[in-house]
Order: structure tokens, then sequence, then C-alpha cells
């Protein structure tokens, strides 16, 4: 039983509620998502991004060097390495990526990875909306690359991985519409966005994330700046979506409808 409270005792300070890590924004507050934040740091978020990216490119570079000393045909010797080396560098960087997110997510700061990366249930008109959005924003960056086309000796290693088949146009439908959306927005909006607005207001932690998310993507676009700026417009727009909703599943829809839309064109180009 308590002890009994003086009557000249200070009344106790009233404690604010603590939001869990799986709920909406704290009640009272409009407008763009508020805390509460993830508890792990921009450091940590940097780590499993850098883990991403390094087991891709050290993949694709030891298949493709293991492929080279087998057929070491020089006029077939790109299309191989590429042919080789996409597939090997996204299975190993997919792996590596959600291991170490989990591990991050669920081991280091024991939370449940559905809470902790805000994937929480949404309606489904606010995923059509967002995937519909990303649908009419990739129309608007293929409209701007019609009037500025790239340069006639431009190519991506997409272009030649798909020299492969049938097989290379599968697989990269289901990386470019599932995989990619799922795994990039863990990563990046998932992860490394709310760390940085942890410390950052909106637009400084959105513009930093999109940096380093169009500095992923620089392989496939090169030096082509209507590319460029389409995919750094594209991830400030998933920070917003990742900040207005509260959820993860927006931006992941708004991604897949962005890839989506890039992806029919190379579909409709196939011979029948």
């Amino acid at each position: 039983m308590p002890w009994p409270a003086r009557k000249d005792a200070a009344p106790r300070p009233v404690r604010r509620p603590v939001v869990p890590m799986g709920g909406g924004p704290p009640p009272g507050g409009g407008g763009l998502f508020a805390p509460p934040f993830p508890p792990w740091g921009i450091w940590e978020a940097l780590l499993v991004l850098a883990l991403f990216t390094v087991s891709q490119v050290a993949a694709a570079l030891a298949i493709g060097a293991l492929a080279s000393t087998l057929v070491p045909a020089a006029d077939h010797q790109a299309p191989l390495l590429v042919r080789f080396a996409v597939p090997s560098g996204l299975v190993v960087s997919h792996t590596v990526g959600w291991l170490a997110a989990s591990w991050l997510v669920t081991r280091r700061h024991g939370l449940s990875f559905a809470d902790g990366l805000r994937l929480r249930a949404v309606g489904a008109r606010l995923l059509v909306r967002a995937l519909l959005a990303g649908m009419g924003f990739q129309i608007l960056v293929m409209a701007v690359e019609v009037q500025v086309p790239p340069p006639p000796d431009f190519s991506s290693p997409i272009e030649m991985f798909l020299e492969a088949g049938a097989w290379a146009l599968a697989l990269l439908f289901v990386v470019a519409i599932v995989m990619a959306p799922l795994l990039e927005e863990v990563l990046f909006r998932g992860l490394l966005f709310p760390a940085l607005r942890r410390r950052f207001r909106f637009s400084t932690a959105a513009v930093a994330v999109s940096l380093l998310f169009t500095a992923l993507h620089v392989t496939q676009t090169g030096t082509y700046w209507p590319a460029i700026a389409g995919i750094a417009l594209c991830g400030f727009l998933l920070a917003w979506w990742r900040e207005r909703t509260g959820s993860l599943w927006p931006p992941v829809a708004f991604h897949a409808g962005f890839n989506l839309t890039a992806f029919l064109p190379l579909l409709l180009a196939q011979p029948p």
C-alpha cells in the first residue's frame, strides 16, 4: 500500500505519454509527421547502407573478374561481364542489406522489424494514390528526357544486361518493381532519414538522403542530367511521403510506381 501524500507536498510533474514506435503521429500534432524517432544513430544507418553498397560492388567485380578468366573473348567480354556481374551483385547486396537492417533494428535496438521501420498497415486508397503519384512523376521525367535525349554514345549496364534475353528482362522486372522499392526504402527512408530527422529539419534530412539515393544510382544514369535530376527529385518526394504519412509503405508504393513506368517501355520494346 503506498504511503499517503503529505498535504503540503508539491504535486508531481505530469509525464507526457510516450508514443510507441508502431503508432502514428502524437495526439494533437498536425501537419507533417512528428517524433518519436528511432533510437539508432546516423552512423549506424550509414553503416548498413555502406555494407549494402560495398557488397554489391565487391560481388559484381569478383564475379565479373571470374567470368572474364573463363571466357576471355574480347568481342563478348563487356556484355558477358555485365551478364554475370549484375545478378551476383543484386543477390549478394540484397541479402547483406536485409540481414544488416534486421540486425540493427531487432538485435542491436530490440525493436520489432515492423515497428522499428514503421511498416504499419495503411489504407489501400493511400497506397494506390502513392503508386499513381510515382507513375505520374516518372511520366514527367520521361517527357523531359524526350525533349533532352541522351547522347548517342550513352549506354547503361541495364541495357547491356537486357541483351541476355528474356530471363534478364524477367529478373529486372522483379528487382525494379519488388526488390528495389522494398529494400531501398528500408535503407534510405526507414533507417537513414528518421535518424537524420532526430537532429535536422525535414528539408535538410530529405536533401541529404536524396543526394545519397542519387549517388547509388549514378551507375545507371551516368552524366545524363535529366535522369539524375529525376532520381534526385524522386528521392525528395519519397522522403516527403515518409514524413507526411508516418509509414514506410507509401514510399514503397511510390517507388514501385516510378520504376514500373520506367520499365514499361523496355517491356513493350521486346519482340513478340
